[in-house]
């Protein structure tokens, strides 16, 4: 027979272990190329589900328009150039892979003691296993179907808490246009670019090269339908991008569950004549989504309409988890009460193998483009949401420009 004395401290265990908090399992939901800015209509349920049961932030920024370095800041909270991945890491370009040794959203979880998990397209290098970076369970090949298939049934599995980065390719597949216009049915509502190739005469050369020399000829003859039906078949591509986070979601508890949707970058989707993305730094381009939802949204709530980039991700999913990130970042935890930023730094580095570095600075009002060329842009977001006015020979704004000129320089030396 138990004496007083055991049923009470009995009692008490009981008490203490019923009163921690259970750990939240995280999803982090990547697509690939997907602008904030779409040119029409789409229909999303899987994502307006999310939205409905969460935070939908109106100014996310990538860090960089390009894959590799995009997710390097993602996954470990730093700019670009501080995590090492200048650009995209593949035998046709000049990147680098994300160091092994540096912290990861995956080496923080599984830390923590989740069962971590990624799935899809990785893009970082050091080959298939991801156990270095800390994801326990890794399956990085085939179509977006068979990812977020896998996807489902590792999480379905799960017993313990985890985390898992699903990453699939739509609407990459974008840059297939050039065999599939023909054949691309104009969807109703989708709207035609605001400029056109003509805008460029303004701007720096280095767009007009990419026109030239680069990914741009292959639209460069485009007509205006042939740009809306681009715009249409982008738009078919995020629509099968959201019946695949309805895969993942099929598997998920949002009662128990924070899902965070995001993506690397955006698409240049015809305005200003150009396609895909390269040498410039537009708003198709570095607005991205960003929805929040499960149990921690309510704690991002607040900060939905600020400047926020991808380099807050990391230290944000720990915050979200009940978790800190240990490790240096350049990020802010969005959980956290903290003053809103007044600025974004953004930056480029090459397309491919052309080297043709742009540091950015975007407030709320102004985006201020500088190349190592010694080109720039200028853009009153407000008067001109599509930027089509260069205002950086302006004498009436030179002193906004010594600032943001200032600004940069302090922020980083230029990009050699």
């Amino acid at each position: 027979m138990l004496s007083r004395r055991q049923i009470l401290l009995a009692a008490t265990a009981t008490t203490a272990f019923a009163q921690q908090p259970r750990k939240q399992n995280v999803l982090l939901f990547l697509t690939d190329q997907e602008s904030a800015r779409l040119p029409g209509p789409v229909r999303t349920p899987n994502r307006d589900r999310l939205r409905n049961a969460g935070v939908d932030f109106s100014n996310a920024f990538c860090n960089t328009p390009q894959c590799s370095p995009a997710r390097s800041a993602i996954l470990s909270g730093l700019y670009p150039h501080k995590a090492g991945v200048l650009t995209n890491v593949d035998g046709s370009s000049l990147g680098k892979g994300l160091p092994s040794s540096r912290p990861t959203i995956g080496t923080l979880f599984k830390s923590a003691g989740y069962s971590t998990g990624y799935f899809g397209k990785w893009h970082l290098g050091g080959g298939d296993d991801l156990t270095p970076f800390g994801f326990t369970h890794s399956a990085l090949n085939g179509s977006d179907t068979k990812v977020v298939q896998a996807a489902a049934a590792w999480i379905r599995e799960q017993k313990q808490p985890w985390m898992a980065i699903v990453s699939i390719l739509n609407p990459h597949h974008i840059y297939s246009i050039p065999k599939e216009v023909e054949h691309t049915k104009l969807r109703e509502g989708v709207r035609k670019p605001a400029s056109d190739l003509r805008d460029l005469a303004a701007k720096p050369t280095e767009q007009m090269e990419f026109v030239e020399k680069d990914q741009g000829r292959q639209t460069r003859a485009f007509t205006q339908e042939q740009w809306l039906k681009y715009r249409s078949f982008y738009c078919t591509l995020v629509e099968e991008a959201d019946a695949c986070l309805g895969t993942v979601l099929s598997a998920v508890d949002l009662a128990n569950t924070t899902v965070v949707y995001s993506t690397d970058h955006g698409d240049q989707l015809g305005e200003h004549g150009l396609p895909y993305k390269g040498p410039f730094m537009y708003e198709e381009l570095l607005r991205i989504p960003l929805t929040i939802a499960g149990p921690g949204a309510r704690s991002v709530a607040g900060r939905k309409d600020e400047l926020v980039m991808q380099a807050d991700y990391a230290p944000t999913l720990a915050g979200l988890a009940g978790l800190r990130w240990k490790t240096e970042t350049d990020g802010v935890d969005l959980t956290k009460p903290g003053p809103a930023r007044e600025h974004l730094f953004l930056e480029y580095y090459a397309k491919q193998k052309w080297k043709n570095p742009i540091r950015t600075i975007r407030t709320r009002r102004f985006k201020f483009n500088w190349y190592n060329s010694g080109h720039q842009e200028l853009y009153d977001l407000r008067a001109d949401p599509h930027e089509t006015r260069n205002l950086a020979a302006d004498p009436a704004h030179a002193v906004r420009k010594r600032d943001f000129e200032a600004k940069l320089n302090a922020w980083r030396a230029p990009i050699s």
